[in-house]
């Protein structure tokens, strides 16, 4: 007999920062030894031509309240600098954590049951 067992897949951080934002993708367990990568990805300074910050938290798999607490602070963290703030994609686990913790995060698109998306802006002019 053999026996399936779940293998633990350790948590991810990708940045890739763009001309005028940047996009954090995360994956895996997020535990506190991705907290140095999580800090540096989404609480850093911003470059001046820095105007948005997305984050891709589709494929994670589990999280400890310390690394949701990191995203969290990112969001409060990208508006105090002048920059937005999205959720592009969101794991069930995620959004479960974050409604224990009675907490939103602005997402692009429609969220399931609501009928209206986060429209964002178009570019800005050099004036702006």
């Amino acid at each position: 007999m053999t026996t399936a067992t779940a293998e633990k897949v350790a948590g991810r951080v990708a940045c890739m920062r763009l001309a005028d934002g940047i996009v954090v993708q995360l994956g895996g367990m997020l535990s506190d030894d991705n907290l140095p990568e999580l800090r540096e990805a989404l609480l850093s300074p911003f470059v001046s031509s820095c105007r948005d910050v997305v984050v891709d938290a589709g494929e994670v798999e589990d999280v400890t309240e310390s690394a949701l607490a990191v995203l969290v602070a990112a969001n409060d963290w990208a508006q105090h600098n002048g920059r937005r703030f999205f959720v592009s994609r969101m794991s069930p686990l995620v959004r479960a954590a974050l409604d224990v913790c009675e907490v939103t995060l602005p997402e692009l698109g429609a969220r399931p049951g609501l009928t209206t998306a986060t429209k964002i802006p178009g570019p800005r002019r050099a004036a702006d």
